[in-house]
């Protein structure tokens, strides 16, 4: 994806749970240089009635508050369930998603699910997904706390302390599953 010239670096670790089990766990890298490099990596084993066995990669660059490229790779169980692409050219974006290839008109995607761990998301209303390839609407769940509505209806929730996210709660088909910031 290019290199970054590393001025600084965050990062942050979430253990990730079904329920009261740990299934797994989250990495969240930001390194600041000339480029903003944002890294989200988990790996998560769930073995109840059927195994599955997730990796999630997404990497993303950002120059001048603006994303420049994302890379979204999700397999599971060793096969490839997302590979998309988002790519910004003169006109706004090339998108490729598992779905389609389209390019959309935009003049900068300033916000993407990889920055969020990172900044609180106040005040915004649409954010990038990079593995759908779309603007998905984030509203206000309480305080410092939003709610993510997915392109299948249901919705992911964001908590944060200090504008930082501490915690990341979604439905799957075995329950609640939830990412908690480490210390």
């Amino acid at each position: 994806m290019g290199t970054v010239l590393t001025a600084e670096s965050q990062r942050l670790h979430y253990l990730v749970r079904l329920g009261d089990e740990q299934m797994g766990d989250m990495r969240a890298t930001k390194t600041i240089g000339i480029k903003e490099k944002y890294l989200i990596e988990s790996k998560i084993k769930i073995d109840k009635m059927i195994k599955f066995d997730l990796i999630y990669t997404i990497e993303s660059i950002f120059e001048k508050n603006i994303l420049l490229l994302s890379n979204v790779i999700e397999t599971a169980n060793g096969k490839t369930q997302t590979n998309s692409e988002t790519k910004r050219n003169s006109t706004g974006y090339g998108v490729t998603t598992k779905k389609e290839t389209k390019t959309i008109i935009h003049k900068g995607i300033t916000n993407n699910l990889s920055k969020i761990y990172f900044e609180e998301p106040l005040g915004i209303k649409l954010i990038w997904s990079d593995s759908f390839g779309e603007m998905l609407t984030l509203k206000p769940a309480g305080e410092h706390r939003y709610e993510l509505i997915l392109p299948n209806g249901k919705s992911s929730f964001y908590s944060y302390i200090k504008g930082i996210c501490t915690l990341v709660e979604t439905e799957i088909v075995f329950g609640k599953l939830t990412f908690t910031l480490t210390k």
